[in-house]
């Protein structure tokens, strides 16, 4: 027998018909181009909020101490010019074990009392990856006086929140409030707030504020934020000219009042000497400083604030000194 040549035998492919290629799995986006979360409302004026300054009145002093890495106490007394300005607090911090972002642990309890009996609780507790609940107490005298329940959901392109504060549901009484902000990429965000609120001491017995909020970041140095509504505005404006110098403009507006104000303010950073100065001026030339100077290589910071307003005809200054 002679040789059969296999190929020979196959019949010819059609013209039109080409091979199909197997299945491939679904490529991922390169980091650059996937959205990230935008963030919550709350950190929605973050960045220019951050850079006005904390000033104080009289004297204070303030004691961190680590007892283990995951529970601190802390000191702090401040001695004003009154006996009502005058305070003292001791204050309580628990880390947990589980940490959920970067700088982020849960659970995470915050904890002061003063002598008169006021207390203050903070508790931050994330169950599951995208859902964190948060419950703030104040008590005066040992009394409730106030309490703040949030629940905020994150996914891969939005955050949506829940706020209940010191709700009756008994009486309806109280504020709900509802947030939601969304990405619609990694420079823009938009979302809507709406803020129910019902006491007897409002007409009608209840009200209802509907706000718009936006975000633009041109570049990775300039940041601008909004909050409009029916009733008034806030924008604020945020430059990062450098590591060591930011700006920040908050311009905030009211219909109804028929006035608006806007707050100029600025950080500067001088890393070889350890000094961090913040300060803010507003319409009324209304002047706050604060400078705070780390004193190595012991643990102290050294502080030092002013606030001074022309209309009052008031000069107010402190002094702090930070251990730990």
């Amino acid at each position: 027998m002679g040789n059969v040549q296999a190929s020979s035998n196959l019949p010819p492919m059609p013209p039109n018909m080409t091979p199909i290629p197997p299945p491939t799995t679904p490529q991922k986006l390169p980091p650059e181009n996937r959205i990230e979360n935008p963030g919550s409302v709350e950190e929605l004026h973050k960045k220019c909020k951050e850079l006005f300054p904390m000033t104080f009145e009289g004297i204070r002093l303030v004691i961190n101490k680590g007892l283990s890495n995951h529970f601190f106490v802390s000191h702090s007394l401040l001695i004003g010019a009154t006996s009502q300005t005058s305070n003292y607090k001791f204050g309580s911090t628990f880390v947990g074990t589980n940490q959920v972002g970067p700088g982020d642990f849960s659970p995470l309890l915050i904890g002061d009392i003063d002598p008169r009996g006021n207390i203050s609780t903070n508790v931050n507790v994330q169950p599951w990856d995208n859902v964190k609940i948060k419950l703030n107490t104040q008590f005066q005298e040992f009394k409730t006086n106030g309490v703040q329940t949030t629940a905020e959901y994150r996914a891969d392109r939005y955050t949506a929140t829940l706020c209940l504060v010191n709700p009756d549901l008994f009486n309806y009484t109280g504020i709900y409030i509802s947030q939601y902000l969304y990405a619609l990429n990694n420079k823009t965000s938009v979302g809507a707030e709406v803020i129910h609120q019902r006491s007897p001491q409002i007409p009608n017995g209840h009200i209802t504020v509907f706000n718009v909020l936006g975000r633009y970041i041109y570049d990775d140095a300039t940041t601008i934020s909004t909050t409009l509504s029916l009733t008034g505005l806030q924008c604020c404006y945020h430059f990062k000219a450098s590591e060591q110098l930011q700006f920040g403009v908050d311009l905030e507006g009211s219909l109804l009042q028929r006035d608006i104000n806007a707050t100029f303010a600025y950080q500067a950073q001088i890393p070889k000497s350890d000094i961090n100065i913040k300060g803010s001026i507003d319409r009324k030339w209304n002047v706050s400083t604060t400078l705070e100077k780390r004193l190595h290589p012991m643990p102290f910071t050294f502080a030092l604030s002013t606030m001074f307003s022309p209309a009052k005809h008031q000069l107010r200054m402190g002094v702090g000194f930070l251990v730990g």
